[in-house]
């Protein structure tokens, strides 16, 4: 069986269109979708209706489940908190019963799948790097898994050794000494993490024990909305994507937060983003950062924030070749934000790593 297997379709119809032609001019004969279709988005009905037409499997994602009631959005930044009243407005009693039932897991022979994590998919956990695919390792047994959540397309894997290693996209055949989590990435809102935008996803054949990855033009005018007072919140989604931010929505934080105001500047300078969830037992975090010989230097921004949004706390630091160090994490923190900024307007920094992490010592 040949599925595909897409993530993060965010109410946009255009990408979502583009993405199942493409699937079908591959040959798949099931597509399987890894949740968050609703949020974000100009168009919830028509592609949740798309959804329920075309999709053998739907599972739950965390926007699903605050637009339909069944979660919490308290902790959602201004935008996406405006998409979740937006949509549940217009979306019938019936699609939002829809979304109030998708299950949380599934499998797809000899795979299984969730929105976040394994570990605890009704959380929605990121899996960010690799201590929290060690962690899904340990929870499932299974040879691979397929997740999305975070927007950018990634794999997790490990071998006889037992160490987990994390690599960029890449084409591959499932060997029976090694277990993998694979990223799709995200179909309607891409936040590849060099900035880069196209709707991505993948192709799994269970036969041959393939994963293929399948990326495609993204055309930006796909997430703007109707109506004068739409048209805002769609320049912020634009400019969120075209940014290239990861996990958060940064840009829309910067405008609709007067607290994290002063945290960056310039959001043109902003090359790279990432950010984590802080558990209470965690201390310190680290940037982890690299930088290929003769970069220009990042100025990075590590901006804790409470469970509501509100900044806690800022480190500043610049890194000019690489950094390691740990920094402590503030009382209440609940999120962590990495922001690496160019120096220099015209600078062009050569990120050879980026994997924030956080540690208990």
């Amino acid at each position: 069986m040949k599925y595909a297997v897409v993530s993060d379709v965010h109410a946009n119809l255009a990408a979502f269109r583009n993405v199942l032609a493409d699937a079908r001019a591959c040959g798949a004969e099931k597509v399987v979708c890894l949740g968050d279709v609703v949020g974000y988005g100009p168009l919830p009905a028509e592609t949740v209706a798309l959804a329920r037409e075309e999709c053998a499997i739907v599972l739950a994602g965390n926007h699903d489940d605050a637009v339909s009631g069944r979660g919490d959005a308290s902790t959602f930044v201004d935008l996406a908190k405006e998409a979740v009243a937006r949509h549940r407005a217009v979306l019938s009693g019936d699609d939002l019963a829809w979304l109030r039932s998708l299950p949380y897991t599934c499998t797809l022979d000899g795979a299984v799948a969730a929105h976040g994590d394994v570990f605890d998919p009704p959380k929605f956990y990121y899996i960010l790097d690799e201590k929290g695919a060690e962690a899904n390792f340990a929870k499932s047994d299974a040879r691979l898994v397929f997740v999305g959540h975070t927007h950018e397309p990634a794999i997790f894997l490990t071998g006889r050794s037992g160490a987990v290693y994390k690599t960029a996209p890449q084409d591959f055949t499932v060997e029976d000494h090694k277990r993998y989590i694979v990223n799709p990435g995200s179909v309607g809102y891409p936040r590849d993490s060099e900035g880069q935008c196209y709707s991505s996803y993948v192709l799994y054949d269970s036969d041959e024990r393939t994963v293929t990855f399948r990326r495609l033009p993204f055309q930006v005018s796909s997430v703007m909305q109707r109506g004068e007072a739409k048209k805002t919140v769609g320049k912020r989604l634009v400019a969120a994507i075209v940014a290239g931010v990861a996990l958060v929505v940064a840009i829309a934080v910067w405008a609709l937060a007067p607290e994290a105001a002063d945290v960056v500047d310039d959001p043109a300078l902003v090359v790279a983003e990432k950010s984590m969830p802080i558990d209470p037992d965690l201390r310190h975090v680290s940037v982890n950062m690299a930088l290929a010989r003769g970069s220009a230097p990042v100025q990075m921004r590590i901006v804790f924030e409470s469970p509501s949004g509100a900044v806690v706390g800022v480190r500043s630091l610049t890194v000019k070749q690489s950094s390691k160090k740990g920094y402590r994490i503030p009382e209440g923190t609940a999120r962590a934000r990495f922001i690496a900024l160019k120096a220099q307007r015209d600078d062009s920094p050569a990120i050879l790593l980026f994997a924030p992490a956080a540690s208990v010592k």
